[in-house]
Formats: structure tokens, C-alpha cells, sequence
């Protein structure tokens, strides 16, 4: 053998050696993101390079369990073991806010579907938006809800209509009345509240949506289709509509044709004595005695603190704007269960503890 020969031969063994090797070192291709209905909605936007706005701060000192204690209970022990002061003397989060999934799907915040599922799970129906899902979301009030404070706070929810922070110290200091709260107190509510951020399976959402989703993550292509895709199956910004409360002469056109005795019923349960029973988060106390069913329908229709309307709706007044909770929207309660629960409470006034034996097979 020439040479020659034996230089090609070599060359030739050398390519098929590197050859072989780059077949058995590459990897197979692997998806970077298998999506499951415990895959955390956050972790897919991320991969389709949406920014989250709403990330913990690291440096900063903060602990899940001292944020629900804050959320659900208004204290909490510091880092260095001394008790707090009560985020607020009238209200704690829970007072207005579910810490709940309201409804299996996400993206369903009918009032009344709510209403169903919560007396079934026994989950409070609260004029707040829920906090479960709220770090998925990149606006936190809208210029309904801006216009109550139409003065000098109204800055306050302004800056934290984008961010989240700010969002909840406006909401402690303006809405619930209470303290200003301190930066390791809001970074440890924030990261309770990550504790309840949404999975994909609470979003109700199509196998070929989320194949489409797969394959703008491992593909890179398509990305922005993908997020707003993505967006159609949950709220990144939570619709508040101020709704004033109904005209005097629309609030008595109630019968048992137009109004539903026991939607009413659970509104007065899981709404009223929420707060109202035993004074939980109020100083007028609400049971369920005919006493106090004649009680509040005497002043239906009279523009007192006693009145349904007035207490849950909001309303605007000449020595300024009602500022205090409840303010429930129309996307939280709305004019139809308003209305049962007025014919609720005009059954119990009149019949007693007889009206619900009467109307349980109405």
C-alpha cells in the first residue's frame, strides 16, 4: 500500500471515528418543560419569557408561616421574637379576602357559581378578590376601586395598582384602617401568598392548548401566541365594577318567582354573618332570630348604616365617599343576589323559623 493510500485510509477512519463519537456523546433532545395539571402557572409563563413582577426579594428577611399568620390571624412574632402589633384594630385579611379556591375553574368568577361552590366547601362569599391566584396577576386596583379615595390617598392605590407591595400596604392602611406595616411583614405575606399561586390545573384548560404550549417552550417559536393563549384561562388583572345601590323603587320588586329563598339564605351565611356573627369583624352584631331578620328589613329601604343596600354597596355621600368595607362589586355580588337576599330576610322576618321548612322544596 502506497503512501498515499495509507494517509487517505487513516483520514477516512479518523472521520468515522468523530463521526461515531458525536452519535453516542449528543444527547437525545429532552422537552425543557413537561406540563402537568401540577405544573405552576408562573413556571410556564417564565418559560415563554413573561417577566414575573411579582418575585420574592431574597435579600430580604421573610417566612411563609409568619405571612399566614398576619393574613388570617393580624399578628405574627418578629424575627426576634417579640409579638407584633395587630395589623389592624378592625379588620385581618380574611375578613374580606378567601384564602381559597373559589371555584374549580380559575377563570370563573360568576357570582352565583361562586356562591353554589362555596356553600358546598363552606368558603366565605367576600367582597375582596380572592388572594388564592394573586401572585398571578400584574394589577391589583382598578380605577373603580381608585375612585373611593378620590383625595389625598388615592395616590396610595395608584402606585399599587403595579405592585403588589404597595397593593397590600394600601390595603392595611387605607381599606382595613390599620397600621403601616413594616418591609419584612409585607415580604412574609408575599411569601404566603406564593403558597397559593396557581397550577395548571386550576385552569380549566384544553390538552391542545397546553400540547400548543409545550411546543412554543421547547421550540422557542410562537412564544407570544402562547402567552396570550395562556392569559384566556385565568385573570392576570381582576374586574372590580363599583355598583351604587339600587333605587328605592326597584328594591321592592321581589316575589318567590323573581328571587331564590335559599341563594339568599347562603348569602346571609356565608357574607353577613361572616363578619357580623358574634361581632367577628364588626360592632353590629347579626344572628339569625326574627328579631333581627325584622330589624334589618325596616330599614330596607331607609339610607341608614342598617340598610342591606347601603352596607354593601357603595355609596358616595355628601360628607364624602363610604370608605369602609364592604364595597361588594358587581363582580362579587351581584343585583340579583342582592335581591334574594333581601326576600330572604323578608321571609324570616315574617315567618320565622317557619320560612325555611316553607320554601325547602319551593
Amino acid at each position: 500500500m502506497s503512501k498515499t493510500t495509507s494517509i487517505f485510509s487513516l483520514f477516512l477512519l479518523s472521520i468515522l471515528a468523530l463521526t461515531q463519537l458525536s452519535v453516542h456523546s449528543a444527547p437525545e433532545h429532552a422537552p425543557s418543560l413537561e406540563i402537568t395539571n401540577e405544573t405552576l402557572v408562573w413556571k410556564v409563563m417564565m418559560k415563554l419569557g413573561k417577566v414575573n413582577v411579582n418575585v420574592l426579594d431574597k435579600k430580604k428577611e421573610s417566612s411563609k408561616i409568619k405571612g399566614e399568620q398576619l393574613v388570617t390571624q393580624g399578628s405574627t412574632t418578629s424575627f426576634k421574637g417579640n409579638r407584633t402589633a395587630m395589623t389592624s384594630n378592625k379588620l385581618t385579611c380574611i375578613a374580606c379576602h378567601t384564602i381559597q379556591k373559589e371555584h374549580p375553574n380559575a377563570n370563573n368568577i360568576t357570582p352565583q357559581d361562586r356562591l353554589e361552590y362555596g356553600d358546598s366547601m363552606n368558603i366565605p362569599f367576600l367582597p375582596g378578590a380572592p388572594f388564592y391566584g394573586l401572585v398571578n396577576r400584574v394589577a391589583f386596583f382598578t380605577n373603580d376601586y381608585q375612585e373611593i379615595f378620590a383625595h389625598k390617598n388615592r395616590s396610595a392605590l395608584q402606585v399599587g395598582h403595579r405592585d403588589i407591595r404597595k397593593a397590600i400596604q394600601a390595603c392595611n392602611t387605607l381599606y382595613a384602617k390599620g397600621r403601616t406595616l413594616a418591609p419584612w411583614e409585607i415580604e412574609s405575606i408575599l411569601a404566603y401568598l406564593w403558597t397559593l399561586e396557581l397550577k395548571i390545573g386550576d385552569l380549566n384548560i384544553p390538552a391542545a392548548v397546553v400540547h400548543t404550549v409545550e411546543s412554543a417552550i421547547n421550540t422557542n417559536k410562537n412564544n407570544a401566541r402562547a402567552v396570550n393563549l395562556m392569559r384566556r384561562y385565568y385573570k392576570e388583572v381582576y374586574a372590580a365594577s363599583l355598583v351604587l345601590p339600587l333605587p328605592i323603587e326597584e328594591r321592592n320588586l321581589i316575589s318567590p318567582v323573581l328571587n331564590d329563598f335559599g341563594s339568599g339564605k347562603k348569602i346571609y351565611k356565608l357574607s353577613c354573618l361572616h363578619c357580623h356573627g358574634d361581632k367577628r369583624y364588626a360592632n353590629f352584631k347579626l344572628d339569625e332570630s326574627q328579631k333581627t331578620f325584622k330589624l334589618l328589613k325596616k330599614h330596607f329601604d331607609a339610607p341608614t348604616r342598617y340598610s342591606i343596600y347601603d352596607a354593601i354597596r357603595y355609596s358616595p355621600g355628601s360628607k364624602g365617599n363610604k370608605t369602609n368595607p364592604p364595597h361588594y362589586t358587581a363582580e362579587r355580588m351581584s343585583n340579583q343576589q342582592l335581591q334574594d337576599l333581601r326576600f330572604y330576610i323578608a321571609q324570616k322576618a315574617k315567618l320565622g323559623s317557619q320560612a325555611d321548612s316553607y320554601y325547602e322544596n319551593f
